[in-house]
């Protein structure tokens, strides 16, 4: 208390002798610069001199403060005083953008002593020096050139190319323009008039209305320009060179919003820039977009550039290359043919994912080139159009399950692989299943073994080896299959699922692959791979060309049993009377398929030769049979789909 006293004593003498707390020049800029980081305009204002204010209206003062810290991005503000000389302060300042990162400006500011303080004697050149009351600050973007998609072999997927936006003058129009351009853009006549009613059109304005490639150009340009007031501007843009099935994967550019953007924002990318919006476009997006470059610099009355306060230089996207062979998709999408479905190629050795397709599909470049709402509904009257059935489509695996219910009863050695019997047409695991029945195909006569069993696609037998593994096996083996595991993979994708609740009826079912198990046929194609390798190990799945091969998941299955599966799948697909027979003896391969509602089913047939994979899926009603799908896969054999190195 009494050193409290005293304090207080002292500085009411000096405060009468005119001394006390008196605030230094520093001090004054110090807290007017704290207050400009904090947004806190009107409070700098009140900071300054007399003069200072005479010469600029608070109002104007404040705006311009706060249009020019927004403008550039302003995020944090550093003083360094050099020196201070009779009220003269020297001093830095540093400037964090998201515009152009750091940069710094030096300043000389006279301080006067006004009211008891120190106020400053401000002009608009302690913005940034240069600046007037006359002049301007501006930032300029300089967009970056968009990276490539590029397949194996350098073929380009998505790429940069010329494309033409088509418009109207409307000073120039006749009568029929509208109705004749909308048919030849298969655009809704109301659509282009409703384009030609916004705020900012005028008589000799240019109002585009499609963006078209130039295959489309070629096809329209005549009867186009034929038409009075129609114009065409050639630009670069986005091109798609894909099969529509290949859409989904490889994915579209758009004009994104605010929650699109993610890191791209950090970049200095804003809503309604061109952003990957799905595919391959949005998952390397932050390779292929680049980053926007950015100036800041100060402008006379005419616009012209007098300085350059700060800038930022622009960085082009990368290319990104894909594991993708497009040679060999476009065999794919011609075997697929008109089945929705889907066919993956994948090199089981790599784990790369050398071809896709997933139809029905869509045209990347309409989203790129301004779909219409005509075409967009069209696309959505389709059969899941957007969804890749490939990665993302959850089935159950039907019969194609059948080698790992065959090999967890190996593991278990529940059961001689060599021992046959008659499995009957229809067969009970239990007295307490009531009605139910497991319902085996109709094959030849006789008992069967794994071998024949196999090769037949016997139900029954399958189910009773499910039976002999028993639920906690069976689930702990699926489990060390992948079921419900995350998968490392550039693009989205479904977890495959083990649903239920232990029960003989429900095991019995999943062990043919019905139940309540669902898988996609990515999951799959890892499955097989295991197989296919002899290893037991399930790769990790790459798209792009840059990751590095590896291992997704090690089972613990014995070698010894993953060869002899290998051969039971190489009987299974060995001569022309087997159902997975594809005219080759060198393929192993299975059939299978699933019911996955009261009128629809899926077809499978995978097979593996060579260091590739080949996995089917088509989707029908109940007319639809393996057999079609082997017919696909046989139409990718016989094309030359297992050729390293596949000319056009």
């Amino acid at each position: 208390m009494r050193i409290v006293v005293f304090v207080v004593v002292i500085c009411l003498v000096l405060t009468a002798a005119g001394g006390c707390a008196r605030e230094a020049p520093e001090q004054a800029l110090a807290a007017y610069i704290e207050l400009w980081w904090a947004g806190d305009y009107a409070g700098m204002y009140n900071l300054l001199s007399v003069q200072a204010q005479a010469a600029c209206e608070e109002e104007v003062f404040v705006s311009r403060h706060r249009n020019i810290s927004e403008g550039v991005g302003l995020t944090k503000l550093t003083l360094a005083l050099n020196n201070c000389t009779e009220g003269k302060l020297k001093y830095q300042l540093e400037f964090d953008t998201s515009t152009v990162g750091k940069f710094c400006q030096d300043y000389t500011l006279e301080m006067v002593e006004e009211e008891g303080g120190w106020r400053l004697n401000w002009d608009h050149c302690h913005i940034f020096p240069g600046l007037t009351s006359q002049r301007v600050v501006r930032v300029k973007r300089e967009m970056p050139e968009r990276g490539d998609i590029l397949d194996r072999n350098l073929t380009p997927l998505a790429s940069t190319g010329t494309v033409y936006e088509v418009g109207l003058v409307p000073g120039s129009l006749s009568p029929n323009t509208i109705n004749s351009l909308a048919l030849l853009l298969d655009r809704e006549a109301a659509e282009i008039e409703s384009l030609l009613g916004q705020g900012w059109v005028r008589e000799d304005s240019f109002v585009p209305v499609a963006t078209v490639d130039s295959v489309t150009w070629a096809q329209v340009r005549q009867p186009a320009t034929a038409l009075p007031g129609v114009l065409a501007r050639a630009r670069t843009g986005r091109v798609y060179n894909i099969p529509l099935s290949l859409s989904q994967t490889i994915g579209y550019i758009g004009r994104g919003e605010a929650e699109q953007l993610g890191e791209l924002a950090e970049l200095g990318f804003e809503p309604g820039d061109l952003v990957g919006l799905c595919g391959l476009e949005q998952a390397c997006d932050r390779t292929l977009a680049g980053r926007p470059g950015q100036v800041i610099d100060i402008r006379d009355e005419n616009n012209n550039t007098l300085s350059v306060v700060a800038q930022r230089p622009v960085i082009h996207g990368e290319d990104v290359v894909t594991t993708l062979d497009l040679r060999k998709i476009r065999v794919m999408d011609a075997a697929l043919g008109d089945w929705p479905g889907s066919v993956l190629l994948l090199d089981f050795a790599q784990g790369d994912i050398v071809g896709v397709v997933s139809k029905p599909g869509f045209d990347c470049n309409l989203f790129v080139q301004g779909i219409s709402s005509a075409q967009y509904e069209e696309l959505l009257a389709l059969d899941s159009a957007f969804l890749n059935r490939a990665f993302n489509g959850l089935y159950p695996p039907g019969s194609v399950f059948k080698p790992f219910t065959a090999l967890m009863a190996l593991e278990e050695d529940v059961f001689e692989p060599a021992f046959s019997w008659d499995t009957p047409r229809q067969w009970q695991g239990g007295s307490d299943w009531g009605a139910y029945q497991v319902t085996r195909v109709i094959r030849p006569p006789g008992p069967v073994d794994l071998w024949a069993a196999m090769r037949w696609s016997d139900n029954v037998y399958f189910a009773d080896l499910g039976l002999k593994v028993g639920w906690p096996a069976f689930a702990a083996y699926v489990r060390q299959l992948g079921f419900e595991e995350p998968m490392p993979f550039a693009l989205s994708y479904e977890k495959s699922q083990l649903g239920g609740e232990e029960g003989s009826v429900l095991l019995a079912d999943t062990s043919y692959g019905q139940g309540k198990m669902l898988t996609t046929p990515l999951h799959l194609a890892l499955m097989y791979a295991a197989l296919a390798r002899g290893d037991g190990i399930l790769p990790r799945p790459r798209l792009l060309a840059d990751e590095a091969p590896g291992q997704w998941l090690k089972t613990d299955f014995d070698q010894d049993n993953l060869e002899l599966l290998d051969g039971v799948l190489a009987y299974a697909a060995s001569d022309s009377t087997a159902l997975a027979w594809v005219d080759s003896s060198t393929v192993r391969g299975k059939t299978g398929t699933s019911e996955i509602s009261r009128t629809r089913q899926i077809a499978w047939y995978i097979c593996y030769f060579d260091d590739y994979l080949l996995v089917v899926t088509l989707e029908g009603d109940f007319s639809l049979s393996s057999t079609h799908a082997v017919q696909v896969a046989r139409e990718c054999l016989n094309s030359g789909i297992r050729e390293k190195h596949l000319g056009y």
